[in-house]
């Protein structure tokens, strides 16, 4: 008997070995040694339930991409339009290439770098590159637009670096761009410079979100002199690119008159409709200059003096009085008198009768005296073409 007990304790003991290495579908030892000795199933397994609040990541919408420009087949001997400089230019040659797509005898070809400038030294020396990419592209118009990634010192060997915006760094910037422009100009290629519009650098606060684009207006007052000695064009496009009271804004107008978004979230790229836009500045000289027409010199805007307010009260015509039946009050003849055997239709004014009206507001200037001895119609109603002016009977 004592045997017996002693087998069947090890018995059990392998079996709850066995149970306890069992697969996890298992509830416990004691279950899953029920189970194999007494042929229970395994339980199926749970299926895992989410709870109603637990949050689920929403499919991200891909962004739709931009629609393919499909261009005419140009032609063997089709002109050339280079366009250089940096990330904005990119934008620029997408521009040109959409205006002149049904165009077969102009080609665009972008030589752009994201990351071009006239600051670096070494292998991001643009000033460099640019013999070579000129000569190799022989192109038949050159457009250039280059800056903004300039707002950073300019190295000095043997001193410290130059900051952007100083006196220093405006005299170095201005000989590197009459470098880039004296190799433009030895091309014999009319050439534009596009200057640059402002930004809303979305990684700059806004202090020096108005320090940069005061930054890139004085690298157009630098350029657009240099450009225009040297016989270029420089295309301003600054105010296409901001409201009404000379502010950057994402959205505007394009060319067909359409409020549309201009630029991208950063404050510095263009929309497709930016760059169409971009573009329009400069296709049009393009298009006159390969028809053989000739560009009109660019004349000097001359300058605008403000008058002080003391000058515009003095250098004003004295302002009339206001006009009686304007207010309330007893009735008055518009003539300055009442009218007396003497007077007649078809006589002349009596000079001697008052010529102002109480208040002294001119008799010539009445609506009476107006319509019916002067005999002009009656005014225009606000808005029409013809309002605010002065009609001959």
């Amino acid at each position: 008997m004592p045997r017996r007990l002693a087998s069947l304790i090890r018995l059990l003991a392998v079996l709850l070995v066995v149970a306890v290495a069992a697969p996890a579908e298992a509830q416990d030892p004691v279950t899953g040694l029920f189970n194999m000795l007494f042929g229970g199933g395994r339980r199926p397994a749970s299926p895992t339930i989410l709870a109603p609040d637990m949050p689920t990541e929403a499919p991200r919408k891909a962004k739709p991409p931009e629609p393919k420009i499909v261009e005419l087949p140009k032609l063997p001997d089709a002109q050339t339009v280079l366009v250089t400089g940096d990330i904005e230019a990119a934008g620029l040659a997408t521009g040109l290439q959409i205006a002149f797509a049904e165009e077969p005898s102009l080609a665009v070809v972008a030589r752009v770098k994201n990351t071009a400038g006239l600051t670096r030294d070494g292998d991001t020396d643009w000033l460099g590159i640019a013999p070579k990419l000129l000569a190799d592209t022989r192109a038949d118009f050159v457009v250039t637009m280059i800056g903004i990634n300039d707002w950073q010192p300019i190295a000095v060997p043997g001193a410290k670096p130059v900051e952007p915006g100083s006196e220093e760094w405006m005299r170095i910037y201005g000989e590197r761009l009459d470098r880039w422009i004296a190799m433009v100009k030895a091309t014999g290629r009319p050439f534009w410079w596009v200057g640059l519009p402002p930004t809303a650098d979305a990684d700059l606060g806004p202090t020096r979100r108005a320090a940069f684009s005061a930054f890139l207006s004085s690298l157009n007052d630098l350029a657009r002199p240099r450009v225009e000695a040297a016989g270029g064009t420089f295309v301003d496009v600054w105010a296409a690119f901001t409201d009404d009271e000379g502010r950057y804004t994402q959205m505007g107008p394009d060319i067909d008159g359409q409020v549309k978004r201009l630029r991208m979230n950063d404050g510095i790229l263009f929309t497709r409709a930016g760059q169409r836009k971009l573009a329009f500045f400069v296709e049009a000289g393009i298009l006159r200059l390969k028809r053989g027409e000739t560009l009109a010199p660019v004349q000097p805007e001359e300058p605008r003096i403000q008058p002080r307010a003391e000058e515009l009260v003095v250098g004003a015509p004295p302002p009339l009085p206001p006009a009686p039946w304007a207010s309330v009050g007893p009735v008055i003849p518009l003539d300055g008198a009442p009218p007396t055997a003497e007077t007649t239709l078809a006589g002349g004014p009596d000079r001697s009768r008052p010529q102002t009206l109480p208040g002294g507001y001119p008799v010539a200037a009445s609506p009476a005296h107006l319509r019916l001895i002067e005999g002009l119609p009656l005014d225009p109603p606000p808005g029409r073409v013809d309002a605010g002016v002065r009609r001959t009977p």
